[in-house]
């Protein structure tokens, strides 16, 4: 956040950093920090960051990539906390496999894929007491 500095009675508007020359070459940057709000759950673990209050030493988890089958109806992929890179979870292929069109009732779409399953008919005559399947 951009501040108004005062060097000598000076003053600089709207001054984003202040670069400070060191003895041995180089500057020191500083920046108005006044805003910040990380916690140490907000920054990778081996990481520091800055906040209002100063240094903040990170402790989030960096889990690297996540991925993951479904192989049941109920199935879940846990994600741990922290940061991940990314990934997929998907259905497993044995289950993808079965997940075809004469598999499902005529009139059902199931994940994308509508049913071509016709069922059979059954009918008792009241009379003779028959079955009847068409």
């Amino acid at each position: 956040m951009a501040q108004n500095v005062v060097i000598n009675g000076v003053t600089y508007s709207a001054v984003p950093a202040v670069d400070i020359p060191k003895s041995g070459g180089g500057k020191a940057t500083f920046y108005d920090t006044a805003d910040g709000n990380i916690t140490s759950g907000d920054v990778l673990t081996g990481k520091t960051g800055y906040s209002a209050s100063g240094s903040v030493s990170g402790s989030m988890a960096n889990n690297g990539s996540t991925s993951g089958t479904i192989s049941t109806k109920a199935g879940t992929v846990t994600i741990p906390a922290g940061y991940t890179s990314g990934g997929t979870v998907a259905i497993s292929s044995t289950e993808q496999a079965k997940v075809i069109a004469s598999n499902i009732k005529s009139g059902v779409t199931l994940l994308g894929v509508s049913g071509t399953l016709s069922l059979p008919t059954i009918t008792q005559d009241s009379t003779t007491k028959v079955l009847t399947i068409s």
